[in-house]
């Protein structure tokens, strides 16, 4: 898929406190068709990530690094989407009739936003998620990137760059019928493709070397 068009936090970290935070699109990560065994169908999904710069973690090498948040979406600005009402408030306008017909997602990516979070119980557990999202206001600084974004195209990128992608992430992207559709015909392209002559092979014409 181009990238025109359940939450999760760091699972080894305490949750983000609930509250309302600034926050900055650092990911678009396209992971594929996935199967819903619930209502037995499959659909393209996206996930998308925020950085929280005033929420910060310690890293190996002692460094402040911002927290992340992620949330999975259905690829799709129908009327009834959750990304198209999520959008809409993001952007504080609803989308034109153009932009409904091809809306260039990779334009949220370094877009500042505020994020409502709120925690949810689960086996025991207590998890952050993603209440709602909220066009910045007026005036208020624009949080930056920490670093540089992840945009993931499953269409286009290396399937290499997988690897790349945080585990779970990951884990999402190869279990996906669009990965196993693209790494089933890499594989068929590589076994298929014509292995080079042998130097005897070679007609006598062509057996002088270029130099």
């Amino acid at each position: 898929m181009s990238l025109t068009v359940s939450a999760k936090s760091e699972s080894t970290f305490e949750p983000i406190p609930e509250g309302t935070y600034a926050a900055v699109c650092c990911a678009l990560i396209d992971i594929g068709l996935q199967y819903n065994k619930q209502y037995d169908n499959s659909s393209r999904k996206v996930v998308i990530g925020w950085e929280i710069p005033s929420e910060t973690w310690t890293d190996k090498d002692g460094n402040e690094q911002p927290r992340t948040i992620y949330n999975q979406y259905t690829a799709s600005i129908g009327q009834r989407s959750i990304l198209r009402k999520d959008l809409k408030a993001w952007r504080g306008k609803d989308f034109t009739p153009e932009e409904l017909e091809r809306f260039e997602l990779r334009n949220i990516v370094g877009a500042p936003c505020m994020l409502s979070i709120i925690h949810t119980e689960r086996n025991g557990k207590t998890y952050a998620n993603i209440g709602g999202i909220l066009a910045l206001p007026k005036g208020m600084p624009k949080p930056q990137l920490s670093g540089h974004a992840t945009v993931f195209d499953l269409d286009t990128d290396p399937l290499e760059h997988i690897d790349y992608l945080p585990p779970w992430i990951a884990n999402l992207v190869k279990a996906s019928e669009t990965y196993m559709d693209r790494a089933a015909g890499q594989v068929k392209e590589e076994v298929e493709a014509p292995k080079p002559a042998k130097l005897e092979e070679l007609p006598e014409d062509e057996g002088e070397l270029p130099f």
